[in-house]
């Protein structure tokens, strides 16, 4: 590809782990491709937008660092170029397609060149196998996906009866000097490779103060909500003939890992392993008296659907596409989703890159604001040593990530150590994300946690028993699996009460925004483990004494009570801010600090594509903070989550703003806010 002399100020771009340097190679023009990346000084205005558009430019991702991804037809890129607020532009190169942490899978890191030439090629004649998903831009269709694995086809002897295809993607094998081939075509925009997940393998109710939620004298118990599991499977397989922690509970039982094979209805969806039963239990199981004390799970009014992700092989293999998994449990009616798996940590492949699941998850979520999802944060932090060790799925921004703290309940298990309330379980994955975002977002009790055992199962130790139900069990286990769902009934209890409140159609990022705010941060315990602290359901539930506020019915002068509430935003552009103010009622409120959170759905890519800021002011000492300890020069840009805590309750009114610091062209930004006083953990 032939070049030309780039700006003197030109700046290296770096996209999927792939850093090229404009002074090294910088295109002429776009005749090979219709994708650029143009590179900007400034957050671009509304009307410098404009300017593009008409140019031609359509933005179709922010790569980060003033980076956009961008859909161009014409060759000619001076155009672009000339325009005062650009600071150069690029064609996408075929290098960015093949992520760096493709390498990882070879022996040899250098087998791939970091040439970004058309003609870069394997330089060793080893050639390792890998199975890829082949992702297309947003433009390509059906058509032209079926188009471009035809190509495929005809650039690698690939067998098109290897290949499997769906809306967006190409599923196959292929070895690494084929890879090179495949990225030149210019519908491709990233090869990623397909990794194997896995699952994540009561008292824990009390440590998080679920037992008996009151709202107004109103007992809750998540009736109406219907919760997903995606997990293992359920039990022997059957509605009706099941444990009976769920007696009544289980709407629909649904096959995806073993659906095409020759087996009976109950064989697709059993449970063999016993994890998913395990975790249906935390979520709503029945309370029974045993052996081990009173089990059961968060909300025991909530029923229940559960997807089978368990092949024949005892291994999890969810849909190519996750949002298939999504779409089944939102068309019956269920909005929560409660996610026990994920990719496992290696440690010689390091953190993993925020990747196709983690779109789905997000793009889903956004496209179906009811829809809470939740993910395990994983098991890994003794891998990790300490280090970053979040994986793709719970990488997902739109997602609740659970990791997992002790309990009150101690060890079965003479060689493993308790671990108290105040305290992370040792193995739960840390963060931040690969792409530096705070996850988990909250913990929950993770150890030691007792649920129904699976009779399809063949676990044996250290069992529960209840004279009342003598042909069935109870087992414990530990890890994030446990937690997540945990936050998942949660959530269920809190959507009834909103439902309650004549909020019958609840924002995800609503419920998600109560359950963060509401949550305790435990003493001497790095945020990267706890996040924003260990799940509390009766301070979460405290903040929904009254119905959601809502925007568009609020004013500048509008005054909301300071001791706690909800609101949800309306849709942002660029620099629109929402802002009211909040006043303290009750001089002798108890507690000692503020809080308040916000959270958006941001649109499913790697990095903040719309990005909005949390703003409190101090209308008497005008002290002004910024989310996540931000500041007016340095917001933060890399999390859709923001919380301010003010260690003091203020002496006036507080002012509080959202501003739309950075919305995609063409894009609007909605949100939800929660806040409350309260008095933190001690030491």
């Amino acid at each position: 590809m032939s070049s030309i002399t780039p700006p003197a100020d030109a700046a290296p771009v770096e996209v999927n782990g792939r850093t090229i340097n404009p002074l090294e190679f910088y295109a002429r023009d776009a005749r090979n491709t219709k994708h650029i990346i143009v590179t900007v000084r400034h957050i671009l205005s509304i009307a410098e937008e404009d300017e593009l558009q008409a140019l031609g430019v359509v933005i179709v991702e922010d790569l980060g660092d003033n980076n956009f991804l961008c859909y161009y037809d014409p060759d000619d890129l001076l155009p672009i170029r000339q325009k005062e607020f650009v600071r150069q532009v690029d064609v996408y190169r075929n290098l960015y397609k093949i992520p760096a942490s493709l390498e990882a899978v070879v022996e040899d890191p250098n087998l791939l060149l970091s040439s970004p030439d058309d003609s870069t090629q394997l330089t060793d004649s080893t050639e390792p196998e890998v199975e890829i998903d082949v992702q297309v831009h947003e433009e390509v269709n059906d058509q032209d996906i079926e188009s471009l694995a035809s190509t495929i086809v005809s650039k690698t002897q690939i067998s098109r009866d290897e290949m499997e295809i769906v809306p967006g993607k190409i599923r196959l094998t292929a070895k690494l000097s084929q890879l090179v081939d495949i990225a030149k075509d210019d519908r491709v925009r990233i090869i990623e490779e397909v990794l194997q997940p896995v699952l994540y393998d009561d008292e824990a109710r009390q440590v998080v103060h679920a037992d008996n939620v009151q709202v107004e004298g109103l007992a809750f118990g998540g009736k109406g909500q219907i919760v997903t599991v995606a997990d293992s499977g359920f039990d022997i397989g059957s509605t009706e003939d099941c444990h009976p922690a769920f007696t009544g509970k289980v709407m629909q039982l649904v096959s995806f890992g073993r659906s095409k094979e020759a087996l009976s209805d109950q064989q697709k969806v059993n449970d063999p392993d016993g994890h998913g039963t395990h975790v249906c239990g935390i979520v709503l199981g029945q309370d029974f008296e045993t052996d081990k004390g009173i089990i059961g799970g968060v909300a025991k009014e909530a029923s229940l659907i559960v997807q089978s992700l368990l092949d024949t092989k005892r291994k999890v293999k969810p849909p190519i596409l996750p949002s298939d998994l999504f779409k089944q449990s939102y068309s019956a009616n269920s909005r929560i989703h409660s996610n026990s798996w994920g990719v496992p940590f290696d440690k010689k492949r390091g953190q993993l890159d925020y990747a196709a699941t983690a779109t789905a998850i997000d793009d889903f979520v956004r496209n179906n604001p009811e829809m809470l999802v939740c993910f395990s944060a994983g098991n890994y932090n003794v891998e990790a040593e300490g280090g970053p060790s979040i994986g793709p799925e719970a990488a997902a921004k739109n997602c609740i990530t659970v990791g997992a703290s002790g309990s009150t309940r101690h060890s079965m298990d003479k060689d493993v150590p308790d671990t108290i309330p105040s305290a992370i379980w040792p193995k739960s994955s840390r963060g931040p994300t690969k792409e530096k975002r705070l996850k988990p977002d909250v913990v929950a009790p993770g150890f030691s946690v007792y649920s129904a055992k699976s009779r399809a199962s063949k676990q044996s130790r250290f069992l529960a028993t209840c004279p009342d139900a003598k042909e069935v069990s109870w087992w414990p286990d530990s890890g994030t699996s446990m937690a997540a769902p945990l936050v998942a009934g949660c959530a269920a209890v809190l959507r009834e009460i909103l439902h309650s409140k004549g909020c019958t159609k609840a924002p995800a990022a609503l419920l998600k925004a109560v359950i963060l705010n509401g949550a305790d941060k435990l003493p001497d315990v790095d945020i990267n483990a706890q996040g924003h602290g260990r799940v509390n359901l009766h301070a979460s539930a405290a903040m929904l004494q009254s119905p959601p506020a809502t925007a568009k019915d609020i004013r500048l002068d509008t005054t909301l009570p300071l001791s706690g509430g909800t609101l949800i935003g309306d849709h942002l552009k660029q620099d629109d801010e929402c802002e009211f103010v909040l006043s303290l009622a009750d001089a002798n409120d108890p507690n000692s600090h503020f809080k308040i959170t916000m959270v958006y759905n941001d649109i499913g890519r790697l990095r903040i594509q719309n990005n909005l800021n949390l703003i409190v002011i101090d209308a008497i000492t005008n002290e002004t903070r910024y989310g996540n300890e931000g500041s007016v020069n340095d917001p933060d840009t890399e999390n859709n989550v923001e919380q301010i805590i003010l260690s003091t309750l203020p002496k006036g009114t507080l002012r509080v703003k959202v501003h739309a610091q950075k919305i995609l062209a063409g894009q609007e930004q909605d949100f939800a806010l929660a806040w409350s006083t309260f008095t933190p953990l001690s030491s």
